[in-house]
């Protein structure tokens, strides 16, 4: 009975945390418009672009930088479970130094603190 228990146990599948190799040389977006077209609908000034997105790009060695607004910031970043936290400095645009980030799946973050969902980018474009 116990070698049947255990047995099943052995064959029921847990899925496994993911590591650190399933974000690197990866990048995710937040577009603020479904569309190039109507970001570019919505720009108010001809001299001034705004951002249509914010977009996070993990590197190898644990290497990330995330664009929130127009500034680029430098940063670390580790996997515990299913869970990314990221590293900065302290700045204005996140001033506890810490972002942290939900694995849904490989093409897929949660952004825990405000709760948008952040796409994979896939080819060359971020409007794909």
């Amino acid at each position: 009975m116990v070698l049947a228990v255990l047995l099943l146990l052995s064959c029921t599948h847990v899925p496994l945390p993911f590591h650190e190799n399933i974000l690197a040389n990866k990048s995710y977006v937040y577009l603020f418009f479904s569309t190039e077209k109507e970001c570019v609908e919505n720009q108010l000034d001809p001299d001034f672009f705004i951002n249509c997105h914010q977009q996070v790009d993990f590197y190898k060695n644990n290497i990330v930088v995330i664009m929130m607004t127009d500034i680029l910031w430098k940063g670390t970043y580790k996997i515990e479970g299913n869970t990314v936290i990221l590293t900065f400095e302290n700045s204005y645009e996140i001033p506890d130094g810490e972002l942290i980030f939900e694995i849904i799946n490989p093409s897929r973050l949660l952004l825990t603190e405000n709760g948008t969902v952040w796409k994979k980018i896939s080819g060359n474009s971020i409007w794909h």
